[in-house]
C-alpha cells in the first residue's frame, strides 16, 4: 500500500521558510527526530519535485523542523526554477543551504537543462548551494568534479577536472584545469574556459588546438594557439587574442602580436571557415616556391576572404609592409594574395605589392629598385615590377652591373639562372634626378656604375 504523509498531519516537516508540503511513499517509520522512507518516495519541496527509492529525513531536535533529507537510490530531482537532477545519492543540510550528490558505481551525477539555452552537466561528485527567495529554494552553485562533462546547447562539449555553476546574477560555468572543448571536429585544449549562456559567449585561457575544416581543403585542419580566445555563438566568431599563431596548409603559418578573428559559416549540416581577419603586427610566412619561403608582414589589418579567394593586408601611414622574397626584402602600401582553385586544389596564384614599392637584396647591398607595383607569379617564378605613373622603374644591381629605368622591369627564374629584362621605354642609364632619388632611399646605391 502506498502511503501519503500530508504536511497538515506532521506539522514538524515544516520550517518556518523552507516547506515540504506533501510526502508519499510506500513505507514510512517515525521516532520523532527522524522520518523513514522507503518504496517509490516522493516529496514536494522548496527545492522542487523529489524522487527516491529511500529517504530519510532529520531534524535536530524534538519538535523542531525537519533541516535534512537524505536520498538514496534513483534519485530524481525537478527543480523549482529550472532543471534536473539525477544520482543515487542527495544529502541536503538545508541549515547550511548545501549539498552533497553521489553517482551509483560506474555512473555519473546528471543535471540536466540548467538554463534556456541548454546547459547540462555531468560528474563523479558534486556540491550544490542554494539561496532562498520567497519560501522557495534556488540551485545558487553546483561544483562538480572528478571526469566533468559539460554540455552546452547541442553543438559544444567541455571536458575537465572540475567545473562550476553559479546562477546568481548572471548565469554562467567556468572549469579547470585539463579543458578540452569540442564542436563537430574542432577541438582546442586550455587552462580555463568560461561559458557565458546569457551573451551566448566562452572565454577560454591559453588556448592551442586545431579547427576544421582548414581554409582550403576539407580533409586537414587550422592549428593554432593564443593567450585568450572569445567564441561568440551569433554570428560564429572566434577572437584569438595575444600572441597568436596560426598554421594552415593552405595560408601558411600566421603570427599576430594582437588580435585575429576567424569566423565560420554553417554549410549544410557542417560547419566552415568563412573569413580571418587579423589586426596589430601580422607576420605570415608560406611556401609559395619549393626553393624558398616567403615573409610578409603588416602593422594594420589582415584579411582572408574565403569566398573570392583573396587575402588582403594593410599598414598604417609610416609603418610599410614588408615583403622578404629570397635574398630580396620589399615595402610597400598594402599587399594582395590571390588564390586559384584547379581540379578540386587551391594554390597561390598570384601576390601583388602596392604603393611606394622599394626594394633591396638581404645579405649585401648589391641591388635596389623603386617601383608602384611588385607582382609575382609563382607557377612562372616571375617577377614584374611597374609603374602606374609617368616616372619609370628604377633597378639597379651591381654585381650584374645593371642599370635600367623602364615602365616595367621583368625578373625570371629557370635552371639556368635569373634574367633580368626592361620593357617599355627602356633606358639603361640614370638621370641625375633618378641618381639623386635612389642615393637619398638606399645609401649603398654607388653613382656613376658601369651601365649597359
Amino acid at each position: 500500500m502506498r502511503y501519503a504523509i500530508l504536511s497538515l498531519l506532521f506539522p514538524m516537516l515544516l520550517s518556518a521558510e523552507i516547506t515540504t508540503s506533501s510526502i508519499s511513499s510506500k513505507k514510512a517509520s517515525y521516532d520523532g527526530n527522524a522520518l523513514v522512507l522507503s518504496g517509490a518516495v516522493e516529496l514536494e519541496h522548496a527545492l522542487g519535485h523529489l524522487q527516491s527509492g529511500s529517504a530519510r529525513l532529520t531534524r535536530e531536535a524534538e519538535g523542531s523542523p525537519f533541516t535534512s533529507i537524505l536520498l538514496r537510490d534513483d534519485v530524481r530531482i525537478t527543480l523549482k526554477n529550472q532543471g534536473e537532477i539525477h544520482c543515487a545519492q542527495a544529502d541536503f543540510d538545508f541549515n547550511d543551504l548545501k549539498g552533497k550528490l553521489l553517482p551509483a558505481r560506474g555512473e555519473m551525477i546528471e543535471f540536466f537543462n540548467l538554463q534556456a539555452e541548454p546547459i547540462s552537466l555531468l560528474s563523479k561528485e558534486a556540491e550544490i548551494e542554494f539561496t532562498e527567495t520567497n519560501s522557495t529554494l534556488k540551485v545558487a552553485k553546483i561544483k562538480a568534479c572528478k571526469s566533468v562533462q559539460v554540455q552546452y546547447g547541442d553543438d559544444f562539449l567541455l571536458t575537465a577536472e572540475s567545473a562550476t555553476f553559479s546562477n546568481t546574477k548572471t548565469p554562467y560555468v567556468w572549469a579547470s584545469p585539463n579543458c578540452v572543448l569540442t564542436h563537430f571536429d574542432d577541438q582546442i585544449e586550455a587552462e580555463r574556459i568560461e561559458i557565458l549562456p546569457c551573451s551566448s559567449k566562452m572565454i577560454l585561457s591559453s588556448p592551442s588546438g586545431s579547427l576544421s575544416p582548414s581554409a582550403f581543403s576539407e580533409n586537414e585542419s587550422m592549428q593554432f594557439s593564443c593567450n585568450q580566445l572569445v567564441w561568440e555563438r551569433a554570428p560564429q566568431t572566434l577572437t584569438l587574442k595575444g600572441n597568436v599563431q596560426v598554421k594552415d596548409s593552405g595560408i601558411g603559418d600566421l603570427f599576430c602580436e594582437d588580435e585575429v578573428e576567424i569566423g565560420q559559416k554553417e554549410v549544410g549540416e557542417k560547419w566552415t571557415l568563412s573569413h580571418i581577419s587579423a589586426k596589430g603586427k601580422t607576420s605570415l610566412q608560406y611556401k609559395l616556391d619549393a626553393d624558398f619561403e616567403h615573409l610578409l608582414v603588416c602593422y594594420g589589418q589582415m584579411q582572408l576572404d574565403q569566398d573570392r579567394l583573396i587575402l588582403t593586408l594593410e599598414s598604417p601611414m609610416g609603418q610599410p609592409l614588408e615583403y622578404f622574397h629570397d635574398t630580396m626584402k620589399l615595402t610597400a602600401d598594402h599587399a594582395q594574395l590571390k588564390y586559384a582553385q584547379e581540379g578540386g586544389f587551391i594554390h597561390p596564384e598570384k601576390l601583388l605589392l602596392q604603393g611606394n614599392i622599394q626594394l633591396a637584396a638581404t645579405g649585401d647591398t648589391s641591388r635596389c629598385a623603386v617601383a608602384d607595383q611588385f607582382a609575382y607569379f609563382p607557377k612562372e617564378k616571375k617577377i614584374v615590377l611597374s609603374t602606374k605613373q609617368d616616372s619609370p622603374v628604377l633597378f639597379w644591381d651591381a654585381e650584374q652591373k645593371l642599370s635600367i629605368s623602364a615602365k616595367e622591369i621583368h625578373i625570371t627564374r629557370s635552371e639556368k639562372g635569373e634574367n633580368v629584362k626592361g620593357v617599355g621605354n627602356v633606358r639603361f642609364a640614370f638621370s641625375s634626378m633618378e641618381n639623386t632619388l635612389l642615393k637619398k632611399l638606399f645609401p649603398f646605391y654607388q653613382l656613376g656604375g658601369r651601365s649597359l
